[in-house]
């Protein structure tokens, strides 16, 4: 019962929360009541999380996070289960995807054919992933270290301590 309100009051008033930064005790209080909520939603949730407005997980069960996690305004996640490490920056606007459509036969429309399961993605410690990020289905890990460039589309796994930036998403080098 008490996920079911965290909920219901989550995505009916605490996404919407927003203030301006200088207005600095509105804007903590919405922060720390964003975290309330999702520390009953969340599998597990470390300490120092930042969760930003109109951040959307589903009904958040499906989504691990370590220490100091940030996630900017319009963070979505859809159909993936996601562990996240600690120490892990997101700017606005970061798109995980995950699972998909069927569409092996050609005798019945797409739509017909039923979904494919929740993708997973487990992503490293300290990572900054930066704005309007898409992260595919079929990415299963983003190693520890790495810097996403803004507007990547992250289309295989990223090793650790890598760049990446483009469309798709390329190593550009690394950071040791």
């Amino acid at each position: 019962m008490k996920k079911k309100i965290s909920l219901v009051v989550y995505y009916a008033l605490a996404q919407h929360l927003s203030s301006l930064p200088y207005i600095r005790f509105l804007y903590r209080f919405f922060i720390s009541f964003r975290c309330v909520l999702c520390r009953n939603l969340f599998n597990k949730m470390g300490k120092n999380a930042n969760i930003q407005p109109k951040v959307y997980f589903g009904d958040g069960s499906c989504i691990s996070i370590g220490d100091n996690v940030g996630f900017g305004r319009g963070f979505t996640v859809h159909n993936t289960i996601l562990n996240m490490g600690s120490n892990i920056m997101t700017a606005e606007n970061v798109l995980i995807m995950g699972g998909g459509h069927r569409y092996d036969r050609l005798d019945i429309p797409m739509g017909q054919q039923g979904d494919l399961p929740k993708s997973k993605l487990t992503i490293g410690n300290d990572v900054w992933i930066g704005a309007r990020v898409t992260i595919c289905p079929n990415v299963r890990t983003i190693g520890s270290g790495v810097i996403i460039g803004a507007g990547a589309v992250v289309t295989k796994p990223v090793p650790d301590y890598a760049i990446v930036g483009g469309n798709p998403a390329r190593i550009i080098k690394y950071r040791k």
